[in-house]
């Protein structure tokens, strides 16, 4: 029958989730069938993932898991990344990279060596892989969350994000086998979700949003009108 459906023209089910990509933690969320926004836990229970990568013993490890490696095994543990995500290495701030693997320069982009005893030499891994690796495992963990294959995805980034950087982004996602559905500001995206309760309303206006994070924190001013927001302007600091 799908078969038939398929040679018909009928277009194949979709499975999409939202990914709040942030410098420190990430969140995957999706749409329930009562149309309410839910965030997704990962395999450990966790639905605040930190956006860490470790290897060790020839094995992957993600978020808490990895986070745990960052006293022992730091030097093959990789953390803080996204802002390097699509920059040149003559352009990036390393930091917050003090206590985690230290980027270097690869072929006009950034990298990190991982010398993991299990593999034996040294590699070296682009922020692009390990942004690639992050996105298919949180993939995975919606996957097995909802019982539906995810292949699509719409991702927040910060206001700052280059259109180099959202492409090098959207490349990442394609090779983790996620179409990027759209890339969305992360101001937009927290007021898309205030807006969007049962109990709101919606009107014009002019709204500050102040985001905390682990590593940076940012203010947008963002003017509601007609169900369209515009950002007026906005600044951050590490």
């Amino acid at each position: 029958m799908a078969a038939q459906e398929n040679a018909q023209g009928a277009q194949p089910e979709r499975h999409a989730i939202g990914i709040s990509f942030g410098n420190s933690n990430s969140s995957i969320a999706y749409t329930t069938v009562e149309d309410k926004a839910e965030v997704i836990a990962n395999e450990d229970g966790d639905r605040q993932i930190p956006s860490i990568i470790s290897y060790i013993d020839g094995e992957e490890y993600v978020g808490n898991q990895a986070k745990s490696q960052l006293i022992r095994n730091k030097d093959n543990t990789v953390a803080y990344f996204r802002d390097f995500v699509g920059q040149e290495f003559k352009s990036i701030d390393p930091t917050h990279s003090h206590a985690s693997a230290h980027p270097k320069a690869h072929e006009n982009t950034v990298a990190f060596t991982i010398k993991d005893k299990a593999e034996g030499d040294a590699s070296t891994v682009t922020v692009s892989k390990i942004t690639s690796r992050l996105i298919k495992r949180l993939v995975a963990s919606a996957t097995d969350f909802t019982g539906k294959q995810v292949d699509s995805a719409v991702i927040t980034v910060p206001t700052n994000f280059t259109e180099h950087q959202k492409q090098a982004l959207t490349a990442a996602a394609k090779e983790a086998g996620l179409e990027v559905l759209q890339l969305i500001n992360e101001p937009i995206a927290a007021l898309l979700a205030y807006d969007g309760r049962p109990d709101a309303k919606v009107s014009d206006k002019i709204v500050v949003v102040a985001d905390f994070g682990g590593t940076r924190s940012d203010v947008t001013v963002v003017a509601s009108r007609g169900g369209m927001y515009t950002i007026l302007a906005t600044s951050h600091d590490y």
